[in-house]
């Protein structure tokens, strides 16, 4: 038997399944550009795993009794697995022998080895579960970059919420009212925001969220939150999160209950934020508008708590009308998908830590908030000049394309180095997307991000020129596209290669450009973002304004791919925290 090749080519999950059906014995060795890994075999049983970066063990586990010692070494090689069976990129090479070997390379681990050895069997189910849990949640990450209708320029928070809910003081409780049930705040362990390589932050911490909120507001009552969803799982996990966040709910669950609770908390003299659902049943049921319904009976009361109100589409009537009633502040609601539970309560979990991160801090009135971070104003695209061919899996080539010269060649670098630096740093998974979208400015006078989800490509969020004076950014968020159906989109996405040139005509193509406009569009180019092996997202771009054709795009395909890498570490890591806090 001779396993030797490329995991870019076959996956480490199915040579896992092909020693164990064949049950052989030897060791199976992966190279990366981060070290070397390594899976012993036994008759197909693992009986050890490492990482490069997996410690030795500690010579005092050889007096633990057998049995915890056993749970111990199995442990750290699920650990170790965890990391391997999500590798990329790397070479590896199965070596048969007689005998399970003591010693990989220079490594001696013959204390790291159990004895009875593991089933891949057991395993498998979970580890693929494992990536499936890490793909929703890089999906719901991504939706998650886009819950503020703004500009997607804005700066990307200095502080972020890692990917567990933070650990916070709790506050104290409120004056007492008897009528009212209140969630208080739980405190929580803090799970620092995983970053790719070379340089992750410490995994665990026990310090407070670092959000943006005033000290003030930290140690008052002013963070109780009235709670108004008709929907009783939408209430239950964001009042999860809200109270691992430090706050206080009240949950409310039409407009009634929501203004009678509203007035017990005004009454009591209780300073509180409103986060309610706009889609909901009118008290009369003569429209599903029923957030509006709450603050305008709570302005009638004389109660004008600062309002954050979540919707699932948004538009110029929508946003007037809104303004108009002095709503704080608008949110997307995520396009929830109860038919997949994990992806359901993912999309709520990223949006929560969202709000708790990045919204709810800034509702606090100006004299008890923090300043929030400055917004700067939209920059116009400012994509490179044209210069080469299209990248070689390329669906057309520009006749109008040179070769790059050296200067153009230095600038692509410069650009790339930058932007991956950034995406180095310490960051909240949901704020890669956002960070895919500045370098497409780069590249394009126009760009729309889908997510692929639930059988659809659905725009998240854009820049650039759009018909009828409208925004991109809001205009992208009514663009859906089945994959249910033949389209340019469908290749994309099942053949995780990139599309560069003419949009091929079809209905879905016209859908895209009746929606968005095609003005002097001769070339787009469609490029898709993996986690896991799977498209989780598609970067369309054009140069609507000047018609120009593209200049080299390989930096950006580099980024992408390296941003879907970030998106994997970031989970990977969370995930290895997880079971390392089991030992």
């Amino acid at each position: 038997m001779s396993l030797t090749g490329n995991l870019e080519d076959l996956p480490l999950l199915d040579i896992l399944q092909i020693v164990s059906f064949s049950k052989k014995t030897g060791y199976l060795s992966i190279r990366t550009g981060a070290g070397e890994g390594a899976i012993v075999f036994r008759d197909g049983f693992v009986t050890a795993s490492f990482t490069w970066d997996t410690a030795p063990l500690d010579p005092r586990a050889k007096t633990l009794p057998p049995d915890q010692r056993s749970r111990m070494l199995r442990h750290r090689i699920e650990v170790a697995l965890q990391q391997l069976i999500r590798l990329r990129e790397g070479q590896f090479n199965f070596s048969l022998s007689a005998e399970a070997p003591t010693r990989v390379g220079i490594r001696d681990i013959l204390d790291e080895t159990l004895p009875d050895g593991i089933n891949p069997q057991e395993l498998l189910l979970d580890l693929a579960r494992g990536m499936d849990e890490d793909r929703r949640d890089s999906t719901a990450a991504l939706e998650a970059s886009f819950t503020e209708p703004d500009d997607d320029t804005a700066p990307v928070p200095a502080a972020s919420l890692p990917l567990a809910p933070a650990a916070v003081e709790p506050s104290p409780a409120p004056p007492p009212s008897t009528a009212l049930s209140v969630h208080p705040p739980k405190p929580s362990r803090v799970s620092a925001a995983p970053v790719p390589p070379p340089a992750p932050p410490p995994l665990a911490s026990s310090a407070p969220s670092a959000r943006p909120s005033a000290a003030s507001a930290a140690a008052s009552a002013e963070k109780v939150i009235l709670l108004v969803d008709d929907e009783e799982e939408v209430r239950r996990i964001l009042a999860d999160h809200f109270t691992a966040g430090g706050y206080q709910v009240v949950e409310a669950e039409d407009p009634e209950a929501a203004v009678k609770k509203a007035g017990r908390l005004g009454k009591a003299g209780i300073p509180f934020l409103v986060v309610s659902d706009l889609g909901m049943p009118t008290s009369g049921g003569s429209s599903f508008q029923g957030g509006f319904e709450v603050v305008k009976r709570l302005g009638k009361m004389n109660l004008r708590p600062p309002v954050l109100m979540m919707t699932e589409s948004l538009g110029s009537a929508l946003q007037s009308r809104a303004k108009q009633m002095g709503i704080a502040r608008i949110v997307f609601k995520p396009g929830l998908s109860k038919l997949d539970p994990g992806q359901f309560e993912a999309d709520l979990r990223a949006f929560a830590h969202k709000l708790i991160a990045d919204v709810i801090p800034r509702l606090a009135p100006a004299a008890e908030a923090a300043p929030a971070p400055s917004r700067p104003a939209p920059r116009k695209a400012t994509p490179s000049a044209p210069s080469a061919n299209p990248p070689a899996n390329s669906s057309a080539v520009s006749a109008e394309s040179s070769a790059p010269s050296a200067e153009e060649l230095t600038r692509e670098f410069a650009i790339l180095q930058k932007r991956l630096e950034e995406l180095r740093r310490p960051h909240d998974a949901s704020q890669i997307a956002m960070l895919v979208m500045r370098m497409a400015r780069e590249f394009f006078e126009r760009g729309v991000l889908f997510l692929v989800k639930n059988g659809e490509a659905r725009g998240l969020g854009g820049f650039g020129p759009a018909p009828r004076e409208e925004t991109l950014h809001l205009l992208a968020r009514d663009v859906l596209i089945p994959l249910s159906e033949p389209s340019v989109f469908l290749d994309v996405v099942v053949s995780h290669k990139p599309l560069v040139g003419p949009l091929p005509d079809g209905r879905w193509s016209q859908y895209l450009m009746g929606k968005i406009g095609r003005f002097r569009s001769a070339t787009v180019a469609l490029l898709p973002l993996l986690t896991h092996r799977e498209t989780i997202a598609l970067l369309f771009g054009d140069n609507p304004e000047t018609g120009r054709a593209f200049g080299r795009l390989e930096a950006l395909e580099v980024f992408i791919d390296q941003a879907g890498i970030a998106l994997e570490n970031a989970f990977l890591q969370h995930k290895v925290h997880t079971l390392q806090g089991r030992e």
